[in-house]
């Protein structure tokens, strides 16, 4: 993302200023700059998601990634931005309440999403499904209620509570971007 290569010093710096903060801070972080000293000498700014343009940043969806930290969890869907989990997404089978789906979410962020670095507590969204219905709600550090989940409407202002079709219209890069970088805490 940042076109640069880092020794492995110097990325221990960036992880070591990624690990700093609560959550609010972090989320600052995610769209700041950082200043690193270079092992050569002159100082670089790493830039950790680009709010303005969508195509700059590096998307990747994971699936299924295990995290260690007072329980090991497995995470259904993750999506990364330049590497940094920036949604969540906790899948559940047709019929379950997504009530169990939010519940599992806020056990991962008391058992792990502080583990290895923190980078977890990144997330910037969170998306729940059973396949028939979808919802998404911002992360704020571990108070979520249920009752700020909501389902995403389309133009004519119609729920789009199906998975696929809430996929298509919420999971893109350039939606997920303008959510981050601008209607995101």
């Amino acid at each position: 993302f940042n076109t640069h290569h880092y020794s492995d010093r110097e990325f221990k710096k960036i992880l070591n200023h990624l690990g700093k903060g609560n959550f609010f801070q972090k989320a600052e972080t995610l769209r700041d700059r950082f200043r690193l000293e270079r092992d050569d000498g002159p100082s670089d700014y790493v830039q950790f998601f680009d709010s303005h343009d969508a195509a700059a940043n590096q998307w990747q969806v994971t699936h299924q990634v295990s995290q260690e930290g007072s329980y090991k969890n497995r995470y259904d869907v993750t999506i990364l931005a330049n590497g940094l989990p920036v949604t969540h997404i906790e899948l559940k089978r047709r019929g379950l309440e997504m009530k169990e789906a939010f519940n599992q979410i806020n056990r991962y962020q008391r058992h792990s999403f502080a583990a290895n670095d923190g980078l977890y507590q990144y997330t910037q969204l969170f998306v729940i499904s059973n396949g028939v219905n979808t919802k998404y709600y911002s992360n704020n550090g571990g108070a979520n209620s249920f009752k700020q989940t909501n389902y995403w409407a389309d133009e004519q202002n119609r729920i789009v509570p199906e998975l696929a079709d809430f996929a298509k219209a919420f999971l893109t890069p350039e939606h997920l971007t303008r959510m981050i970088g601008r209607y995101i805490v």
